[in-house]
């Protein structure tokens, strides 16, 4: 019987399966009533947080209804002439670089290194880039880089030097807040953050911008959006949330922990380390027919082959809730037996 779309379990969101926490529901209820009185959403409590939280100041900081908006606004603002993706990467920055007339040149992270970045990599392979896209953590294959790392590389680099924007979007499922703030002040930096995925919010996103005034300031000359209450109102409570995120970090760890030794016991694919909650898993088996044969089970999965430095055999899971982590981990052992 073939399952109805609604019906099938996304197993690679990478979007905390706990969900927006209670307060920040309560928060969410209290700011519906103040939708229909026409004012203009302020981030004074937003800018207030990150500035006790970080050591940023108001002029340090854009916030933007998704982080796909400030991704997109990046390349339109600095014109770069080419870009470096460093890689695997979502498409979203490629088609961001591509809309703005930039030329596009990948740098991946290797399966023979068990998809470590070795960032002073970027030192040798720099010449007549303009700009930098380095998500840390990989969205695709979990992996942090140190920012110790980065910040002795990106200082290793000329004056010169292009613009490194690196998206932190997955840096709170490394238990980590630590960033490379002291870096911004240059404007070589820029730092993007979103509540979309550790905070479960991706329909009521909130994205982030962080860099020096300079660079800021060219920004918001540039923006098109005012922000949503809700999801500012949301934003704000769920970053002061720190029992919503001990809690979330135990869960994702112990569960993260049961899902790979589970698939190390599974002959046909093999899952490689994570830094977060999205496990890169490559199959020895037919894409198509593993594919559809866990569509009927009713999880969908999305392959990598469109992406620069991965093919079909790839695919990432996230963590989910326990019920269907283990209905999914289940499904794979049947496929062992069957494919």
């Amino acid at each position: 019987m073939k399952l109805k779309d609604d019906k099938i379990i996304d197993v690679s969101s990478g979007v905390n399966p706990l969900g927006p926490s209670g307060r920040v529901k309560s928060a969410i209820r209290k700011a519906i009533k103040k939708i229909n009185n026409g004012s203009c959403v302020k981030t004074e409590g937003l800018e207030r947080f990150f500035e006790s939280r970080f050591r940023l100041l108001p002029e340090n900081m854009l916030f933007a209804n998704s982080l796909k908006e400030l991704v997109y606004l990046i390349p339109h603002v600095l014109n770069p002439g080419r870009v470096l993706i460093v890689g695997p990467a979502l498409d979203m920055y490629q088609d961001a670089a591509l809309s703005a007339g930039s030329e596009v040149l990948f740098m991946n992270a290797r399966e023979e290194e068990e998809f470590s970045f070795d960032v002073s990599r970027i030192q040798k392979n720099i010449e007549n880039v303009d700009l930098v896209f380095l998500a840390n953590p990989n969205r695709i294959t979990g992996r942090t880089i140190s920012w110790e790392a980065i910040r002795e590389a990106i200082s290793a680099l000329p004056a010169a030097r292009p613009h490194f924007v690196i998206d932190e979007s997955m840096i709170e499922f490394a238990g980590s807040d630590v960033s490379l703030h002291d870096m911004i002040t240059d404007g070589g930096i820029t730092l993007l953050r979103t509540t979309a995925f550790f905070y479960g919010m991706p329909g009521l996103e909130l994205g982030c911008a962080v860099s020096s005034p300079e660079v800021i300031d060219s920004y918001k000359k540039r923006k098109h959006w005012e922000i949503n209450l809700l999801s500012a109102e949301a934003a704000r409570t769920a970053y002061k949330d720190l029992t919503y995120r001990k809690a979330s970090l135990q869960y994702l760890q112990r569960e993260k922990n049961m899902i790979v030794r589970m698939l190390k016991k599974i002959k046909w694919l093999r899952a490689y380390d994570t830094d977060t909650n999205i496990i890169l898993v490559k199959i020895a088996k037919d894409a198509d027919e593993v594919t559809q044969k866990l569509r009927r089970a009713g999880f969908a999965i999305k392959d990598c082959g469109d992406l620069s430095g991965l093919d079909r055999s790839f695919f990432g899971i996230s963590v989910m809730k326990h019920e269907k982590n283990l209905k999914f981990i289940a499904a794979l052992n049947r496929l062992y037996q069957n494919v």
